[in-house]
């Protein structure tokens, strides 16, 4: 299931201010081809998004939010397009999967914060009743022959991908205390709101070598990324927090900084060829030192194995691996090299007493011959979602819109 609801207000048109005085909850703030958006709504929505760590006008994105969806039912009711309770249920499972939990869980925790159950509850059903109004409308269009899936094969490519500008802090799971470094990490999750908070709370708590830039992280390609992290990334606004992520011997939180469309952007990854090279010292100045000087002898992979051959078997690997097996440590930093780059931020041992010279050899793409079934999926899926995104900003353009 695809909720792009919470993608909408990503980029919303400004609108004329609503005005604040209201005689009650219930009344229309909105009138959309003659149904009322009720300020109750607007606050209800409002309060779900914040609880998701939306920034910005959370106020303005949930109603332009609520407008979208009037017309999404609209369309919905013209093609006759309804949702029973059993999908209802596994659509809120399915989005609250994205935090390890299920639907009747994340109801409770919404409803911690003040959000009704049948505002998130509506939330989801919006988002069921446009799949199926896009699918019902355009899937015949969006169909991909088999000419066009060998030039997308033979390109390497998909038509159309992101990338994201992100912020991390890491909390290392110091033992006997799992239980209060997760504790520390989810109300950091949920408190940290602006971008100067973040960067004083990377400052005070983060152990990654990121630290003393504030936690930033260059332009990473989505697909280069663990496919959870990519899905709580763009189901959240610019300047969203992510809830804690496991990490070996780790928890971390991930800030969007920014996210962009790449037109040519590179296929998913599905696996990396690497190699690990172990500096006895830690983070300490000598290892860091024989890094460095390392790092300018070699070009390769190949160098790498060339120069370290003469020291113990234990200190050098090369492995070959899909995503799914490669430690989610070793993943985020292996998707931010080119190859034969090398990353130093990370170390090994239970009291990080190696330095970890990590060198990225090449990475498989899931573009290849025998992934014809997963290449036509991607360019279906971003034909219905450019169908859909055009059929909103017709109904859009087409609509009376009053504001209260």
């Amino acid at each position: 299931m695809k909720l792009k609801t919470l993608l909408v207000y990503i980029a919303l048109s400004a609108v004329p201010t609503m005005a604040p005085a209201q005689s009650s909850p219930y009344q229309a703030a909105v009138v959309v081809n003659g149904i009322g958006v009720t300020y109750h709504e607007i606050d209800q929505r409002t309060l779900m998004l914040e609880t998701l760590g939306t920034l910005g006008d959370v106020e303005k994105q949930a109603r332009e939010t609520l407008i979208d969806e009037r017309l999404q039912q609209q369309a919905a009711r013209q093609l006759g397009v309804a949702i029973t309770e059993d999908l209802l249920k596994a659509g809120m499972d399915e989005f609250a999967a994205r935090a390890n939990i299920t639907g009747e869980q994340m109801t409770a925790e919404f409803a911690k914060e003040g959000v009704d159950p049948e505002a998130f509850a509506d939330f989801v059903r919006a988002g069921l009743i446009w799949r199926s109004v896009v699918s019902q409308k355009f899937q015949s269009k969006a169909i991909v022959s088999e000419a066009e899936l060998d030039a997308a094969i033979n390109l390497g490519s998909t038509s159309v991908g992101a990338s994201v500008l992100l912020a991390e802090l890491v909390l290392p799971l110091v033992e006997g205390q799992e239980a209060q470094v997760m504790e520390l990490a989810t109300d950091l999750s949920r408190r940290l709101r602006t971008e100067a908070d973040f960067e004083e709370a990377v400052l005070t708590y983060s152990a990654s070598p990121t630290r003393a830039d504030g936690g930033k992280i260059d332009w990473i390609p989505i697909g280069n990324l663990p496919a959870e992290i990519g899905t709580l990334l763009l189901t959240r606004g610019v300047g969203a927090v992510t809830p804690p992520i496991p990490l070996p011997n780790a928890v971390a939180i991930f800030r969007l900084r920014g996210l962009r469309d790449n037109r040519t952007a590179a296929a998913k990854t599905i696996g990396y060829d690497y190699a690990t090279f172990l500096i006895p010292g830690g983070r300490s100045e000598a290892a860091l030192a024989q890094a460095a000087k390392l790092k300018q002898e070699i070009d390769t992979c190949k160098d790498l194995a060339a120069k370290v051959r003469q020291l113990p078997e234990t200190l050098f690997n090369r492995s070959t691996l899909p995503l799914r097996q490669i430690p989610r440590n070793f993943a985020d930093e292996l998707a931010q090299l080119d190859p034969n780059e090398v990353s130093t931020n990370l170390t090994s041992g239970q009291n990080g007493e190696n330095l970890v010279f990590l060198m990225l050899c090449s990475r498989t793409t899931a573009l290849t011959a025998g992934n014809r079934e997963e290449v036509r999926n991607a360019l279906f899926s971003q034909r219905m979602e450019a169908f859909g995104t055009g059929y909103l900003q017709e109904l859009r353009g087409d609509a009376i819109i009053t504001y209260k």
